[in-house]
C-alpha cells in the first residue's frame, strides 16, 4: 500500500501560518486562505487534510472553530485535527464532531490514565496519538505543551501503553526538524517501525522535496503530513500528483 500524503494547514487566528520548531516568536504568515488552501489539495487528488489549531496549542483555546467546520463541510476531505485539545470534554466535542479524527498529544501524557479510563474503546479509532519528540544522546524523549515543556517520557515505551491500550494510529514528529526543510528522520521512524508493525504512523517535521518523500515510504509508513514545502513549493503541484498516482 502507497504512503499517504497528508497536506498540513497550521491555523493562528483563522490565517495560514507555519511556525520554525514550534517557536511562536518565529511565525510565517501566509497569504492564503484556509479554505481555498483545503479545496486545491483536494483538487490535486489528496484525500486527507491535517489542521493544526495554534491558538488552541498556546493559549488551551480555538479561535478557528469557524474555518474547520467550513473545510469540513465544504470539501470531502478527511480532516484530522489537533492543537490544544487538553480535557475529555474537548475530546468528546471534536469526537462528535465531523472530523475524521482527533489529534491528542499533551493531554494523553500528561493525564494518560484519566484519558484512557474516560475514553470509550469503540472510539480509540478515531484518535491520533500525537508525540513530539527531541533526541537527546540518541534517545528521543517527549515534549508537551506546544514543545514547551519536557514530559520526562521517553517514546518507545510510551508508545507501547498506549498500543496496549488499544490505540493504533500515532503522529510522530521530530522537533529539531519541523518548519526547517532539512529533511525527516528516517531513522527514528525506521526504527518505530521496526518495533511496531501493526500500527500507523504518521512522520511530520523536515520534509523538504519530493525525494523524502520516496525515502519515507521506502520504509513503509502509513502516512506522511506535509506542510511548509508545499506552501512554499518546494514539493510542486505536478510532484504531489505524481506521487499520489504512483503504483
Amino acid at each position: 500500500m502507497n504512503m499517504n500524503l497528508i497536506p498540513a494547514i497550521d491555523l493562528l487566528d483563522q490565517k495560514c501560518v507555519r511556525l520554525l520548531r514550534g517557536d511562536f516568536d518565529q511565525v510565517t504568515f501566509y497569504d492564503k486562505d484556509p479554505l481555498q488552501l483545503a479545496t486545491h489539495y483536494e483538487s490535486l487528488g489528496c484525500k486527507n487534510l491535517h489542521l493544526v489549531d495554534l491558538n488552541g496549542t498556546r493559549d488551551g483555546a480555538s479561535k478557528n472553530k469557524s474555518i474547520i467546520d467550513s473545510i469540513i463541510a465544504k470539501t470531502n476531505l478527511k480532516v484530522q485535527m489537533g492543537g490544544g485539545i487538553r480535557s475529555i470534554e474537548s475530546i468528546n466535542y471534536w469526537l462528535n464532531s465531523n472530523l475524521s479524527k482527533v489529534v491528542v498529544g499533551s493531554y494523553a501524557i500528561e493525564e494518560t490514565n484519566q484519558f484512557i479510563s474516560s475514553l470509550d474503546p469503540g472510539m480509540r479509532s478515531k484518535i491520533i496519538i500525537a508525540l513530539d519528540v527531541l533526541i537527546r544522546d540518541g534517545e528521543p524523549s517527549i515534549r508537551i505543551h506546544g514543545w514547551q515543556k519536557d514530559s520526562k517520557m521517553s517514546l518507545i515505551p510510551t508508545m507501547k501503553l498506549f498500543i496496549d491500550n488499544g490505540f493504533r494510529d500515532f503522529l510522530i514528529t521530530d522537533i529539531s526538524k519541523d518548519g526547517t526543510l532539512e529533511g525527516p528522520n528516517i531513522d527514528l521512524y525506521d526504527e518505530i517501525n521496526i518495533r511496531f508493525n501493526e500500527i500507523n504512523i504518521i512522520a511530520s517535521g523536515g520534509v523538504s522535496v519530493f525525494d523524502d518523500l520516496i525515502k519515507l515510504d521506502k520504509i513503509s509508513l502509513s502516512s506522511v503530513v506535509v506542510g511548509k514545502s508545499l506552501l512554499e513549493n518546494k514539493i510542486t503541484e505536478q510532484e504531489v500528483v505524481q506521487f499520489l498516482q504512483k503504483g
